[in-house]
């Protein structure tokens, strides 16, 4: 089955949220192998850099000022498109090169040498990268180095691989975000701040994976959790609780800031499509609320909160927001600040 909208990008953004990446940044090894990369290939400037869905991330530099920048007008980004090394002797004249408009930002390039960061999956993360300020023919010892490195490189980044994220998606796994809402739970009650459990569940996704097969459904669930992902604050936790149920904390929210995340990911999810050989398909996701609140006695209790709103939301016809019921409830429906209905379960 083929899904063309998605190809494996989804898949490659997922492999570096499973590998701790790209919050990496820092590490002595890495920027190490950035050194003996400069000394041994006698070459001014390195990097170990990422690729993700927008940006390029350096992992470690050697004369070269950390930057964010668009993926699309780096060198690196046309370096991942393959598994073998991109050579650019002059940059100049080469149309790659001068396609990559980013590379005025770097130190002035003459010539790249980009070597990709391959998992043992085949996925290309990113690249070791060697840059001159004159157009230079790199030999084959300075290739056969730079090679070298780069798999020594992603083999650092694979022994720090946590043991607590889900294989396909990269969130946590259900044990580990167990833990930390537990963990949250703590915090919060303790200093009185506000925090949010917010899960959801895609709808009908087991007659989905039986009528398309796993390998869709899994680009599905890839595709869906990278959106999650990507709109995640630095304290919020992302984790898979089993199979198409996912978790979010969100500490330090309040309850119509947590529908108001709650909507944007209902909408998101609802406007991806996915072509497959049965058409061009959609999904929704249906969303259960439970801000945490003095009635709630532990991190267990607060778990069962989000479970049991999210059935109400099944149960009222899915594709929707329900929050979990205090005993202040009333019996009215509350309207969420976008405009959509979101019920509190009775």
């Amino acid at each position: 089955m083929e899904v063309d909208t998605l190809t494996d990008e989804e898949g490659r953004l997922c492999a570096m949220q499973r590998l701790g990446l790209p919050g990496m940044s820092g590490h002595a090894p890495l920027t190490r192998i950035a050194r003996v990369a400069q000394t041994a290939m006698g070459v001014p400037h390195t990097a170990i850099s990422l690729i993700d869905r927008k940006q390029r991330l350096h992992l470690a530099t050697r004369e070269i000022e950390p930057a964010l920048v668009d993926r699309d007008s780096t060198l690196c980004n046309v370096a991942i498109q393959s598994n073998k090394p991109l050579i650019i002797e002059d940059c100049a004249t080469d149309r790659r090169a001068l396609d990559a408009e980013g590379n005025r930002l770097e130190p002035s390039i003459g010539a790249y040498l980009g070597v990709p960061l391959v998992t043992t999956e085949g996925y290309v993360l990113g690249c070791l990268e060697a840059m001159t300020p004159d157009a230079t023919r790199f030999s084959e010892d300075q290739v056969t180095v730079a090679v070298n490195l780069a798999q020594l490189a992603m083999d650092y980044i694979v022994t720090l691989q946590p043991d607590n994220f889900d294989a396909l998606t990269g969130a946590q796994t259900r044990r580990r975000f167990q833990a930390e809402v537990e963990r949250e739970f703590q915090r919060s009650s303790r200093y009185e701040r506000p925090a949010a459990l917010l899960f959801l569940d895609v709808d009908g996704f087991r007659d989905f994976n039986a009528s398309l097969g796993l390998r869709t459904a899994d680009e599905v669930l890839k595709s869906i959790s990278n959106r999650i992902t990507e709109s995640l604050r630095v304290t919020d936790c992302f984790g898979r609780l089993g199979g198409e149920e996912f978790g979010l904390l969100l500490p330090e929210t309040l309850a119509y800031e947590a529908s108001q995340c709650a909507e944007r990911l209902r909408e998101d999810i609802a406007r991806l499509r996915f072509r497959t050989q049965a058409g061009v398909l959609s999904v929704t996701a249906s969303f259960g609320i439970a801000p945490l609140n003095p009635e709630i006695k532990s991190a267990i209790d607060w778990f069962a909160k989000a479970d049991i709103a999210l059935y109400g939301a099944k149960q009222a016809g899915r594709n929707c927001v329900m929050f979990a019921t205090t005993s202040a409830d009333d019996q009215l429906a509350e309207t969420a600040p976008s405009g959509r209905p979101v019920q509190a379960m009775h």
